[in-house]
């Protein structure tokens, strides 16, 4: 595989079937919600659900699926790493774009229903939680979710498929100790209160973070094992 047309191709065809059933689950739950604001009384406008779950969900846990079906096939089909990783980075960026259309067309569908007055019913939207309105923050909004959320599982992936399982599993367990350990000493009330008021600031800020996971996974990946866990200078299992 000495272009680049044959690993974005393996890619871009796996994506797309997901995106269709994702497009479609969220067509079906948007259309829902809609058809309760429309007949459910009510004298003033209520949160009807959320329809951005099945994308966002997807962000953060198909990176995981790279590795078992895209690398597999990519390199065995004569492809290399750095090609795996450049035509993931490219789909999923196309996918996201797609993805925020879609999000955002019923998100505004409906809010233009209420002003109508032919709906009572909204969608909860992420950029519900910023203290700021205009026309482009609920698409950016969606933009810097789904750069943090692909990030979080493309690098998380990334360890898993460098180091193996067992490996990936005891750093989790030593941060999940971290974690709770902070929790439990920590004012929750107000950290929440601090996400809250700094919320636009908060996303900015882990977008960025994100964006220097994906370089890093860029880094980890490019010259890293064909197996899982079968990275130089590791011996413990066999793929674990």
């Amino acid at each position: 595989m000495n272009t680049f047309k044959g690993p974005f191709r393996i890619m871009f065809e796996d994506l797309r079937l997901q995106f269709y059933i994702l497009a479609g689950v969220t067509s079906f739950l948007s259309i829902l919600y809609i058809v309760l604001g429309i007949f459910v009384p009510s004298d003033d406008k209520f949160m009807v659900g959320v329809s951005f779950g099945p994308f966002y969900g997807f962000f953060l846990i198909y990176p995981f699926f790279f590795y078992t079906k895209g690398f597999k096939y990519i390199i065995s089909f004569g492809g290399t790493r750095k090609q795996f990783l450049l035509s993931s980075f490219l789909n999923i960026s196309l996918f996201l774009v797609m993805a925020i259309i879609i999000l955002n067309g019923f998100y505004f569908l409906t809010d233009y229903l209420v002003r109508e007055g032919i709906s009572k019913g909204t969608l909860f939207h992420m950029g519900n939680l910023a203290n700021e309105a205009g026309a482009y923050l609920y698409p950016w909004i969606d933009l810097l979710w789904g750069i943090i959320l692909f990030s979080i599982g493309f690098f998380l992936s990334s360890i898993w498929y460098y180091f193996g399982t067992l490996r990936m599993m005891i750093g989790l367990t030593v941060f999940a100790l971290l974690a709770i350990t902070f929790i439990t000493f920590s004012d929750l009330y107000a950290i929440i209160n601090s996400i809250i008021g700094y919320y636009l600031l908060l996303v900015h800020i882990l977008a960025v973070a994100g964006i220097v996971m994906i370089i890093l996974s860029y880094f980890i990946m490019r010259n890293g094992p064909l197996e899982r866990g079968k990275t130089a200078g590791f011996t413990v299992g066999s793929g674990s």
